[in-house]
């Protein structure tokens, strides 16, 4: 099962992966709503908690999932340590109703995975947006969850603390070598394909050609 959640004040995509044969399910983003994540967890041993970067739109409600599931790994980039519980705009945290988020019970890095029955992630570094940005890769499934990285459309904002667009450039370039019908499920918005966005999106088109 691959389910997408939008949530919150900012439309934030929270996506669950589960495998129905050995009822086990990871959580990547939950970032508000964790009464309405729960809800969709009941039947499942939720293994892991992902963050694909610290932002607390999608890190606001690991904290309230860890209290649930104690056994979850919370699993995040070491290069985006600082940004936990960082509010960056004044009020932010109190407007997306984000509680306090843990520290990580490990760190992620490029190439490693994260199984989970017949899924495997494959973390990818796509820094830019944030400098502890990752992608989460299934080749089988031809599927990348791309975080704030990479959206139908548009791409991920470099303005805020961390933030790099030459960085953001490469992260880019490298998702584009996927193939072109991987689907990317993106932080925010509609899902898209690797093709779609090579031939469609304005900003890529701006910013690598």
């Amino acid at each position: 099962m691959i389910k997408v959640l939008t949530v919150g004040a900012l439309a934030e995509n929270c996506i669950i992966l589960a495998d129905e044969d050995s009822k086990e399910a990871l959580v990547v983003d939950p970032g508000a709503e964790g009464d309405t994540i729960k809800q969709h967890l009941q039947d499942y041993t939720v293994k892991y908690i992902l963050a694909t970067h610290g932002h607390l739109d999608h890190t606001g409600q690991v904290g309230y999932l860890k209290q649930l599931y104690p056994q979850a790994e919370f699993l995040i980039h070491k290069g985006d340590l600082f940004l936990l519980n960082n509010e960056i705009f004044p009020f932010f945290k109190q407007m997306i109703g984000a509680v306090d988020c843990p520290q990580p019970d490990r760190y992620i890095k490029e190439g490693d995975t994260i199984p989970l029955g017949k899924f495997n992630l494959t973390v990818l570094e796509t820094p830019g947006h944030t400098p502890g940005s990752v992608s989460f890769y299934d080749k089988n499934h031809k599927l990348i969850l791309t975080g704030d990285t990479l959206f139908k459309g548009s791409i991920g904002r470099t303005d805020l603390p961390g933030g790099d667009i030459n960085q953001m450039k490469q992260s880019l370039k490298r998702l584009l070598t996927l193939p072109e019908d991987t689907t990317v499920l993106s932080g925010h918005g509609e899902p898209t394909t690797i093709g779609e966005e090579k031939r469609t999106n304005p900003y890529i088109k701006e910013l690598l050609w």
